[in-house]
């Protein structure tokens, strides 16, 4: 069980002018981007930064979530949180480049946790 990286989520409803803008901020390119169609979403990575768009309606609920963490293992992450006393808010969920789950810990605070799908 390992935590392979953090994300800052960013929530847009123009993720074109969001990607433009983020990357000659940070300087640095969308190191991938996908869509979640059935959701209503898009997401693209660049740097530590997690773009993720769609209308207000839709990212609503998520403008919760504080963090993304990528880890090796969700399964072993979603055991690990559910002993440890948090909330399952959303159980892993597949998306094109992995799964996805979110939580919230004993304090209140809601993360998103992502198992990516091995790249060759």
């Amino acid at each position: 069980m390992k935590l392979l990286s953090t994300s800052v989520p960013v929530f847009t409803t123009d993720l074109e002018s969001a990607i433009a803008r983020y990357e000659a901020l940070i300087g640095e390119n969308v190191q991938f981007r996908f869509s979640i169609p059935d959701r209503r979403l898009a997401i693209a990575k660049i740097g530590s930064l997690l773009l993720i768009g769609g209308e207000e309606e839709t990212l609503k609920p998520l403008r919760q979530i504080r963090a993304t963490f990528n880890v090796d293992s969700l399964d072993e992450y979603e055991a690990h949180l559910q002993s440890s006393g948090a909330t399952i808010l959303q159980p892993p969920t597949p998306t094109p480049v992995g799964r996805n789950m979110i939580i919230k810990d004993t304090d209140g605070v809601v993360f998103e946790f992502v198992e990516l799908l091995q790249r060759a």
